[in-house]
């Protein structure tokens, strides 16, 4: 009898040239440093599609605005020998700038930190995240560090626009940068608290909703309704409560910390509450520890 015999099953070994990695492994701290610097590019849609730099693009050249006016009509002044009238009555200074740019700073918060912290929950990269170097504290606090500078720089370059304007259109350059150096520290200072509060409040938001619509509209919702509240619940009588709304509003805590810091009375709609402004300096630093503690205790637990 015949016997058939089946094809015979022939494998291939096929050198993929795959290698272990022998270079230097920079380890935790590089590994920080470049997602933090991530997290800058992101903000600003830098390395990304034309239409992720819209919102930072329009929002920051709104928040640059106000100061090149300011410095252009100083500048015509300047040319027509009327300067100094022309400064006192401009209503806009180191003092009151982040206050005039508020609505801005806010608004680019809630545009661009969901970028950040719900974007990676939505796409699940969060494992890849973890699988490295990286704790999940680190993914954590180098994602808020990136935001952060993000919004030092929106924040001081029209400060710096200010100031070299206000220095080189002057007569005396270095007796108008000696005017303007003692101001500079309140004004670093107040770009730090802001930074901490709306960024950390913005991101704390962000960080528990891989949805960026929900997340953007939490965030506009934390800094325009507790200032409301506080009014309402004033109007109603229940003094203390409100007290500490005001405390908590991000907006009102701007204001305050303004007036401490840069030697100011407090701005008309906080005079009711009778607050010393050294509360509001607290109060920022309270609010700014608990948001990054809600963001760094979030990613501990988060299921990946």
């Amino acid at each position: 009898m015949s016997q058939t015999v089946g094809p015979t099953r022939v494998g291939s070994i096929y050198d993929l040239g795959y290698r272990r990695y022998e270079g230097a492994r920079l380890g935790r701290a590089a590994a920080i440093g470049a997602l933090a610097a991530d997290s800058f590019r992101t903000t600003y849609g830098i390395g990304h599609g034309g239409r992720a730099k819209v919102a930072p693009i329009v929002l920051g050249v709104l928040a640059i605005l106000p100061a090149v006016i300011v410095v252009g009509v100083l500048t015509i002044a300047a040319r027509i020998g009327a300067r100094e009238p022309f400064e006192s009555a401009v209503p806009l200074g180191y003092d009151t700038y982040y206050r005039t740019i508020s609505v801005l700073i806010a608004l680019f918060c809630a545009a661009q930190a969901p970028e950040l912290f719900a974007r990676d929950q939505r796409h699940g990269v969060l494992a890849l995240y973890f699988a490295r170097a990286l704790r999940r504290s680190d993914y954590a606090l180098a994602r808020l560090a990136g935001f952060g500078i993000a919004l030092l720089v929106l924040l001081l370059v029209p400060m710096v626009i200010l100031l070299i304007g206000r220095v080189l259109l002057s007569t005396d350059v270095a007796g108008a940068f000696a005017d303007d150096l003692p101001t500079l520290p309140a004004v670093v200072a107040q770009a730090l608290v802001i930074a901490g509060v709306f960024g950390g409040l913005a991101m704390a938001v962000s960080a528990f909703t891989p949805r960026r619509a929900y997340a953007t509209a939490g965030i506009i919702a934390l800094f325009v309704l507790p200032g409301i509240i506080a009014q309402i619940v004033i109007g109603l009588g229940s003094g203390g409560i409100g007290t500490w709304l005001v405390l908590l509003s991000p907006t009102l805590i701007l204001d305050g910390t303004g007036a401490f810091l840069f030697g100011k009375e407090l701005p008309g709609q906080l005079f009711f509450f009778d607050l010393p402004t050294w509360t509001f300096l607290a109060s920022a630093v309270v609010v700014t520890a608990v948001a990054v503690g809600l963001v760094v205790r979030r990613f501990a637990r988060i299921a990946v």
